[in-house]
């Protein structure tokens, strides 16, 4: 399985890796989201603009967790959804689970694939090459 991502260029002027996804609402209907691809967030994490539209019941998060990053911690609620990524061959790859979701609408602009989803694939962040790779199967990569 490969799924292809891209380097974007934001209006900040950076370009940051990203995947795009599709995340499903409580309604059921699909939203395209795209993610931030993080190596070092240990979560997923959806902004509170998409918490907003998956329209889900929330859950509180246990007391004691935080969602902590450069900006210090930040509040969050965590819903059970899936995220479905497109392989290049148009397959979809389906990861079910309970995701945090940022109730601070200034917290971030980006949602973030983190560990808990990207630990499924080999990642290739390649910016030279222009590549964002995720990788699963019988898909691999080898270093020359």
């Amino acid at each position: 399985m490969v799924i292809m991502g891209l380097w974007f260029l934001g209006d900040d002027g950076i370009t940051r890796p990203l995947v795009t996804a599709k995340v499903f609402g409580a309604d059921g209907k699909a939203h395209d989201v795209p993610f931030l691809v993080d190596t070092g967030a240990d979560r997923t994490v959806f902004i509170a603009g998409l918490l907003e539209k998956l329209q889900f019941a929330e859950n509180d998060a246990d007391p004691g967790y935080a969602l902590q990053g450069i900006g210090g911690s930040t509040e969050f609620v965590v819903v059970s959804t899936v995220i479905e990524l497109t392989c290049a061959d148009g397959t979809p790859a389906r990861i079910r689970g309970q995701f945090s979701a940022l109730t601070d609408p200034a917290a971030t602009d980006l949602s973030i694939l983190g560990r808990d989803v990207l630990d499924n694939f080999d990642v290739v962040t390649s910016r030279r090459r222009n590549e964002v790779l995720l990788l699963a199967g019988n898909h691999q990569y080898q270093v020359t």
